[in-house]
């Protein structure tokens, strides 16, 4: 296990800088330069835009060639720094510091209650498989995994917000972070984000309880006359959450890198799906490249940590 995790690790940091350094060549060889934002300003007032727009590219080392800014950010990112942002005039890392609990905040809820519900669901319905429970539950989760989040989310800001008013149609940063205040205005954001995940959850656990259902050592376990909750807990749920852990870590980095991000810009949350889709705009290199190296990390993190709870879910799992 100790080789296998010192040749993942490694593999991981080369993906890493691989998709740091796809990422900071696209931005520079594109059309738009974070000066760009500059420009309206600076012909409303008058000033010579070529001067103004040569002074600010020389602050931020933009006039230099690509790989001398190559070498620069790699040198400054290995020594703690990760830049600074010409939209928001601080360190990256200040920006980020500031924003990534609201994402986290979100992510959590959100897969705690996929997990907990998809997989609670999923086991009664595999338990009263053709009852109008688990007809139930199959409509839906069909119905949710083919609702779109962004459009889910807007649905639910239309209803609850606008025409009832239970819910506010903005995020409120003034309440503490892990205020009931606070919980309580991410309802509607966490049912969005996990409302595909948990559709899905129900589907998969079903489908693989059923599987286990049918094999011989549950039949064993039967006739040696173990009650129905041992067989179910014990026996067949045990071996039904292998194929079941690898979904969940699939869909949590996908959440990380996709759905919470389009959450986020729907509901207005200050993370960091709001603050890459900013960045984007205001051709923020540094933040764009820093937000893509934290979602590439913890992707890579998530992977690693699947295999190695394979061998804790599966004993006959080993890496050799």
């Amino acid at each position: 296990m100790r080789n296998y995790l010192v040749k993942r690790i490694l593999y991981s940091i080369i993906i890493a800088w691989g998709i740091l350094t796809v990422t900071f060549i696209l931005l520079r060889v594109g059309p738009s330069s974070p000066v760009d934002r500059y420009i309206l300003n600076i012909a409303a007032r008058g000033q010579d835009i070529e001067s103004v727009k040569q002074a600010i590219e020389a602050r931020y080392g933009l006039d230099k060639p690509i790989y001398q800014q190559y070498f620069d950010y790699m040198g400054n990112l290995l020594q703690g720094n990760w830049g600074w942002s010409f939209s928001s005039s601080v360190p990256v890392m200040d920006l980020i510091g500031s924003h990534w609990i609201y994402s986290f905040q979100l992510i959590l809820l959100s897969t705690i209650v996929a997990i907990l519900l998809g997989i609670g669901l999923g086991i009664l319905s595999a338990v009263k498989q053709n009852t109008r429970f688990d007809y139930a539950a199959s409509i839906f989760s069909f119905i949710g995994i083919s609702i779109p989040g962004f459009w889910l989310g807007l649905m639910l800001i239309m209803v609850f917000g606008v025409h009832l008013g239970w819910f506010k149609t903005y995020y409120d940063t003034s309440y503490p972070i892990w205020s009931l205040e606070n919980l309580r205005q991410l309802i509607l954001p966490v049912i969005t984000l996990s409302i595909g995940e948990l559709a899905g959850y129900v589907r998969y656990t079903r489908s693989s309880m059923l599987d286990n259902m049918r094999k011989e050592f549950v039949t064993t376990a039967r006739a040696k006359g173990l009650p129905e909750r041992v067989v179910i807990g014990k026996h067949v749920l045990s071996n039904a959450m292998l194929p079941l852990v690898t979904i969940i870590m699939f869909d949590l980095g996908s959440v990380v890198f996709g759905g919470a991000y389009l959450t986020e810009i729907v509901f207005g949350i200050p993370g960091l799906g709001q603050v890459s889709f900013n960045a984007i705009f205001a051709n923020d290199y540094a933040v764009v490249v820093a937000v893509t190296l934290i979602g590439t990390f913890l992707v890579l993190f998530i992977n690693l940590a699947t295999d190695i709870l394979y061998t804790y879910i599966d004993p006959r799992i080993r890496y050799d």
